[in-house]
């Protein structure tokens, strides 16, 4: 009998143990986004592209958005039909090195994280951007413009120390 108890009172220090652990990585995740988020300085790097038309498309390459001050960088594919194409074609995809223009941020409806709008001007194209930020740094993306079907990417804020 005393062993059952003794290894019953193990197993609860055990659990307890990882879930302070768990609390405790968290909590620091949450800081670390919060942070960078406040700064407005983080990159989302994308690892699935939601085109309106079609399936989900798992990216295996490089792509993100970036923010930083008051610009946003972003190196985007996009999967869509294209209403007016620039001259020459343009560069492809969803790339910009641009200000941002009324950007915005509100904790979202849940309370587990922000909802960040802003929109850039482009020489070929002006895109609305709305992306959901969560407190483990999951993110989505959600792109349109005028001229172009809408697309959204899902991914994480890049470089969390609490990984």
């Amino acid at each position: 009998m005393k062993t059952i108890i003794k290894a019953s009172l193990s197993v609860f220090v055990l659990l307890a143990t990882v879930a302070c652990s768990s609390v405790k990585t968290n909590l620091e995740r949450l800081n670390e986004v919060t942070q960078k988020i406040n700064a407005k300085d983080y990159t989302i790097g994308v690892n699935y592209a939601n085109p309106m038309r079609g399936k989900q498309i798992y990216l295996n390459f490089d792509y993100d958005l970036r923010i930083k001050n008051d610009s946003a960088f972003a190196y985007l594919p996009y999967y869509g039909v294209v209403s007016r194409a620039p001259y020459g074609g343009g560069k492809g995809g969803i790339k910009f090195a641009e200000p941002m223009k009324e950007y915005s941020i509100a904790p979202n409806k849940k309370n587990d994280g922000w909802d960040i709008r802003f929109k850039v001007d482009t020489p070929d194209y002006n895109y609305d951007i709305m992306m959901n930020v969560f407190n483990d740094g999951s993110s989505l993306i959600k792109v349109n413009s005028f001229q172009r079907d809408p697309i959204s990417f899902s991914g994480a804020i890049k470089g969390l120390k609490s990984e």
